[in-house]
């Protein structure tokens, strides 16, 4: 199975620059059968309470142009972006496939940052894609156990990460992304972003970790696009002795 991994320098509050290299992306890898993965709020960068529901309008129709560009691929899109809902506004990462929202995951552990701009999610659910039982979890997420676990118990087997991870904390999430495959026996898929933004510097190394733990890919700090090819049989053999989740 093919994944795209797009690491890519987001602006902050540039939407239509941010829009574009999406769209590029999904139009240049659209054969790819398989899944593509953008970073933590790709389209709009860091919001701040002040300027979110200005930056959910703009932003609205450009990602209405990625659901049309959905249609021309085979990949299932997944996209950390805004979404409001009864007049909160949500951390959230989207699954997209041939038009449609087919699933999303709302972020339930804010950053500093994040928090009185956002409001927590609560949910950890799975959906099946082309046979793949499929979760998700966002940035800050990964660095507790909990969320990772659920999704496990639910039955998935790749769970996707949209990250915003920036310096010094490079090292933090090298170390947990490998922690969370190995404990639940399942590939994990970070995508980071690059480049200034937030206050600071995103520090890129996005990461593709094998149900043992491996490092099947690591890209480096600068923006890059990588195609990486994983092999489902990976989780049959790593449970081979015994399952983790059968043992909590």
């Amino acid at each position: 199975m093919k994944i795209v991994i797009n690491q890519i320098d987001i602006t902050d509050y540039q939407v239509s620059v941010n829009a574009a290299l999406i769209l590029k992306s999904i139009n240049e890898h659209k054969d790819c059968q398989g899944f593509m993965i953008f970073p933590e709020l790709a389209f709009t960068g860091f919001p701040t309470a002040d300027n979110i529901d200005s930056l959910c309008s703009q932003s609205q129709s450009h990602f209405e142009d990625l659901l049309i560009a959905s249609k021309n691929t085979d990949s299932t899109i997944i996209v950390g972006h805004i979404e409001k809902h009864d007049q909160r506004f949500y951390n959230a990462c989207f699954f997209i496939k041939n038009g449609e929202i087919i699933h999303k995951h709302r972020k339930s552990k804010l950053w500093l940052d994040d928090v009185g701009v956002f409001t927590n999610g609560d949910e950890f659910s799975v959906v099946e894609i082309d046979n793949v039982v499929c979760g998700a979890q966002i940035c800050f997420e990964l660095e507790f156990p909990e969320g990772s676990r659920a999704l496990a118990k639910k039955g998935a087997k790749i769970i996707f990460m949209p990250n915003g991870n920036m310096s010094p904390y490079a090292n933090v999430h090298y170390v947990l992304t490998q922690a969370r495959a190995i404990e639940n026996q399942c590939f994990v898929i970070t995508c980071n972003g690059v480049g200034a933004g937030h206050g600071g510097e995103f520090v890129g190394e996005s990461l593709v970790v094998s149900p043992t733990g491996s490092i099947i890919k690591k890209l480096g700090s600068t923006q890059e696009i990588a195609v990486v090819d994983i092999d489902l049989t990976d989780i049959k053999q790593s449970e081979k002795n015994y399952r983790y989740i059968d043992l909590a």
